[in-house]
């Protein structure tokens, strides 16, 4: 009987491990959510620097949206006044690394418009810019 009453208080969750399990997952949602915004941040201040524009893909809550693409950057292509440069982004952030299977998913979306893709990471001090150009 002793055994039964342990496995029983064992096996269902009190309010305090309720509560523990509810601080650490939102814990962790907090910190990817810090990530992402900090990683928009980097890539819109490399973009305003160095003459882009971004536009980012957002759900209407604010939340990324899914796919292999979550911002596009633009410029006036130079000495081509009547050009637009485009570049199809994957932003990671945090410890999130880009694997060889998203990078070449990227290039599979991009094959059709005949734009560049470009991956902008973010590690929480540089912003590594990974693409198939020199520029």
């Amino acid at each position: 009987m002793v055994r039964r009453t342990r496995r029983t208080l064992m096996t269902k969750k009190s309010a305090a491990q309720k509560a523990w399990m509810t601080r650490r997952t939102m814990a962790v949602w907090e910190r990817v959510h810090a990530a992402e915004a900090a990683s928009k941040s980097a890539l819109a201040s490399y973009c305003k620097k160095h003459g882009w524009h971004v536009a980012f893909f957002e759900g209407k809550t604010g939340a990324p949206r899914t796919g292999i693409i979550d911002a596009v950057v633009f410029r006036i292509a130079r000495g081509k006044p009547d050009r637009l440069d485009l570049r199809l982004v994957q932003l990671k952030g945090g410890h999130a690394g880009a694997s060889g299977a998203e990078i070449k998913r990227l290039k599979k979306a991009v094959t059709d418009l005949s734009v560049d893709w470009l991956i902008a990471a973010y590690d929480g001090k540089v912003l590594h810019l990974i693409s198939d150009l020199d520029d």
